[in-house]
This record gives C-alpha cells, structure tokens and sequence, in this order.
C-alpha cells in the first residue's frame, strides 16, 4: 500500500515531480496547470488553476515511452490535502485491477 509519507510535500513539486511504483503499477505526481471552469473565474482569479496531477501507468517502463492511452489520470487540488487525496485515489487504482499491475512487476 502506497503510503501519503512516501509522497512528499508541496513544496517538492512546486520544484519537480516525483515518480514511483507499487507492485508493477508505476506512478507519477506532478503539478500542471488547467485551464480554469467558467465557475472558477473572477475578476481576482487567475485563468490557470494549479492543481496536483496523479497519473498511473503499467510498468516496467517508464512514463515518458509508455503510450497515452495506456495511462490514466487523475487532478486534485495544489494542497497538503491533495497530495492525501491522490495517495487514496492511487491505492484504489491498484486494489481496483492488481492483476494488470502484476505484469510490470519485476
């Protein structure tokens, strides 16, 4: 089980992202900007919400050579809170085909 410790803090990926693995499903997380929703903007809002994106990937290769339909992703708030969401969103990915993942595993 992927820990929320093992994941670090904001300030790691306000520099770079971080990459892992689980049982053969590999993992990185990453900050990125999104276009914001109508719902999002304001006169005092930017246009570009920052937010905490979680992708997950068969291994045993890595993110950037493996295809885009092979991966799946998910975004979470740019918070100390998002990080704990996208460690529970990453264990459900694992527990939810772990069979899948048994194939990179090495």
């Amino acid at each position: 089980m992927i820990e929320r410790k093992d994941l670090f803090t904001i300030p790691f990926y306000k520099k770079t992202h971080f990459t892992g693995s689980y049982l053969g499903m590999r993992y990185r997380i990453e900050r990125t900007e999104r276009p914001a929703a109508p719902d999002e903007v304001s006169e005092n809002e930017p246009e570009n919400i920052t937010v905490l994106k979680a992708t997950v990937f068969p291994g045993p290769y890595c993110f950037d050579v493996v295809p885009e339909e092979e991966k799946t992703a998910m975004e979470f708030p740019f918070s100390e809170e998002g990080i704990a969401d996208a460690c529970r969103w990453l264990n459900k990915q694992y527990e939810a085909a772990p069979e899948k993942w048994a194939k990179g595993h090495i």
